[in-house]
């Protein structure tokens, strides 16, 4: 037969179960082996055993070169179980060169129960395949059925943090925005006031006589005034520097030698009008210049998410007084940035989920839970970093950054 589950039962069943006698005897009626339901029926080993020292006979009229040589039919030979009760089984014997084999049945009625059980195994076991078949299939069907629903939540999941990331920069430029409307403002008031200052002064000179003391107020007025111009237009110049240095698109890979202290400082200037109608304090704390080899959008990016987290969690959307205190300083090959506020601190829970992606507890106030997510991804797969933090409720919130210090050998002596 061949080696298949099916074939293997039936002769299992043949070997073990079956009530039927298999021998390979020698020419002098010597066993030389004898299946395993023989041996068990007989109730003792039976190598070496003569077969007529087996059987019931008698007579002892059995021989066993007249019973291979003489015609083939059945021959009716009664053996002993182990507990020595008689069993009439039906002999049949071939010879085959200098071996003999003896193959013994019980009655045609057992026989046929046999054959039955084993047609009933035969069909279970063919039964057990095509159920086997079926639960492949639709395992293979279910296997792609996830793969498709994983392939949508990604995809899902890309768009959301993209849209995230538009959200982020269209506060960045909101903020820009009503922060640089102040100094221009200003400005243009100031140069509407030098304008008419000059009329002025331009009236007085086409007079016959001029007042010196109105001269020099209006030249007073002029000088002021520019001062105004000045230092706003240069507030204004300022705050345009920093938006260009941070307001980079996350989708290209603008790599340049930056300071890192330069870079923090704009997202403090960029934050400032939240911090002081939050009244928080922010303070950033660095012992030494330190510049790394990278996308300063990314560092950005972190540090702003983390503000925001700790204006609209720690500071209850900036109803609650604190501080926030940034330290930067190198270790080794790595730089490190501790970031920590003031604030209310959050839960056991609510620091187990922190960076797990739509975990928030702001949901019904527009919260997406993308934020801290967002900032796990940057430092870890853009910064090759780590990124870790501790929390207790009523104690502040703090974030331990460690970002390895990469540096391109052509960008070595750029300027920074």
């Amino acid at each position: 037969m061949n080696n298949t589950p099916v074939s293997d039962a039936v002769n299992s069943y043949l070997e073990k179960k079956a009530p039927v006698l298999f021998f390979m005897l020698d020419l002098e009626g010597k066993i030389l082996s004898a299946n395993e339901y023989a041996t068990r029926f007989i109730g003792r080993p039976l190598t070496g055993v003569r077969f007529n020292d087996v059987i019931v006979d008698f007579s002892s009229a059995f021989d066993l070169l007249t019973a291979v040589k003489g015609p083939p039919e059945e021959q009716m030979i009664t053996v002993c179980d182990g507990s020595g009760t008689p069993e009439t089984f039906y002999f049949t014997f071939k010879q085959i060169k200098d071996k003999v084999l003896a193959f013994g049945r019980m009655d045609a009625d057992e026989l046929d129960t046999m054959r039955k059980e084993v047609l009933d195994l035969n069909r279970e076991q063919n039964n057990l395949v095509r159920e086997l078949h079926k639960t492949n299939a639709r395992l293979t069907q279910k296997k792609k059925d996830l793969a498709q629903s994983l392939g949508d939540l990604k995809a899902a999941q890309a768009k959301l943090i993209e849209s995230e990331k538009m959200a982020s920069l269209g506060r960045l430029v909101a903020g820009f925005a009503h922060e640089v409307n102040t100094p221009v403002g200003i400005a243009l008031t100031a140069s509407s006031s030098i304008l008419e200052s000059s009329d002025q002064i331009d009236r007085m000179l086409m007079q016959d006589e001029v007042e010196e003391d109105d001269l020099i107020s209006a030249l007073e007025t002029i000088r002021d005034a520019s001062k105004l111009v000045f230092s706003n237009l240069n507030r204004s110049a300022d705050l345009v520097g920093s938006f260009k240095r941070t307001s980079i698109d996350q989708s290209f890979d603008n790599l340049s030698v930056y300071c890192l202290n330069d870079t923090i400082d704009d997202v403090l200037t960029t934050m400032g009008i939240k911090i002081k109608k939050a009244s928080v304090k922010a303070v950033l704390n660095s012992r030494e210049t330190i510049n790394l080899y990278g996308n300063p959008g990314d560092i950005f990016q972190v540090i702003s998410n983390l503000f925001e987290n700790s204006l609209l969690h720690g500071f209850e959307n900036g109803r609650l007084k604190g501080k926030i205190l940034i330290d930067i300083r190198k270790k080794g090959k790595e730089v490190l940035i501790r970031y920590s506020d003031t604030g209310k601190g959050m839960s056991g829970e609510t620091l187990g989920r922190i960076f797990e992606p739509f975990y928030t507890t702001l949901r019904a106030r527009g919260g997406t839970g993308l934020g801290m997510y967002i900032c796990h991804n940057i430092v870890t797969a853009r910064l090759n970093g780590t990124i870790e933090c501790s929390s207790k409720q009523g104690e502040g919130t703090r974030f331990l950054i460690t970002i390895p210090i990469t540096r391109v050998k052509k960008h070595e002596t750029d300027p920074v």
